[in-house]
């Protein structure tokens, strides 16, 4: 009958929506770097990812939920490949690196740094906006990496008493580059090391004061 949904299309409907969600999402992480939050409407967004304002509402609700999405998107990506890391083992001094890498890489990023630009913006203007952050993307990687730690801790195969203050210090270590560079622009490069020192130096400090094992010993 004509006009009807086939079982096909009604199947397919799901992967439509994912698209559509994907292709707004890149388009506002694209306009935002490139102009500033402030400066970009939401019909600017939906003239670059197609689609309508009736369906940006229904999948993020307004401009600030758009940006969460933003947020939580990217840093899902870090979460999974920490986790993935996690689950291979191995030994705690290189898992460690492994995940100086991750993050350092991650937010080392051009687009990274840009959207930690906005979202500092947004942060200050809006306490709501700012714990729902917070809560969505600092607070899990957090978590896990202390109960790595936790665990290292329990086992005998490193002596970090405080894991959470540890995971703090560590963030301190590698996320500081992206955080510098977010405030202070490619001025802050010139007292940067290179990414591949960074990992080295931070890992080495942080091993050898944990006693976690596998650091390199003089």
């Amino acid at each position: 009958m004509r006009g009807s949904t086939t079982s096909s299309e009604k199947k397919d409907e799901p992967d439509r929506r994912e698209r559509r969600r994907l292709a707004m999402l890149n388009a506002a992480r694209e306009l935002f770097v490139e102009r500033g939050y402030d400066a970009v409407s939401l019909s600017e967004i939906v003239k670059r990812s197609g689609g309508s304002l009736a369906t940006l509402y229904e999948l993020f609700e307004n401009k600030a939920g758009l940006l969460g999405a933003i947020v939580a998107n990217k840093r899902f990506g870090t979460h999974e490949q920490i986790d993935a890391l996690i689950a291979r083992g191995g030994v705690p001094a290189e898992m460690l690196k492994g995940v100086a890498e991750i993050l350092i890489e991650n937010f080392s990023e051009p687009e990274t740094v840009g959207m930690i630009r906005v979202v500092m913006g947004e942060t200050l203007r809006d306490p709501g906006f700012a714990e729902a952050i917070f809560k969505a993307s600092h607070v899990p990687s957090v978590e896990r990496i202390a109960e790595l730690f936790a665990d290292w801790n329990a086992s005998g195969r490193a002596v970090i008493p405080d894991p959470m203050l540890a995971v703090h210090l560590f963030f301190g270590l590698t996320v500081h580059r992206a955080q510098n560079r977010a405030i202070f622009g490619e001025l802050a490069d010139a007292t940067q090391p290179p990414p591949e020192r960074l990992v080295a130096e931070a890992t080495a400090l942080f091993t050898s004061f944990y006693k976690i094992e596998g650091a390199e010993t003089t």
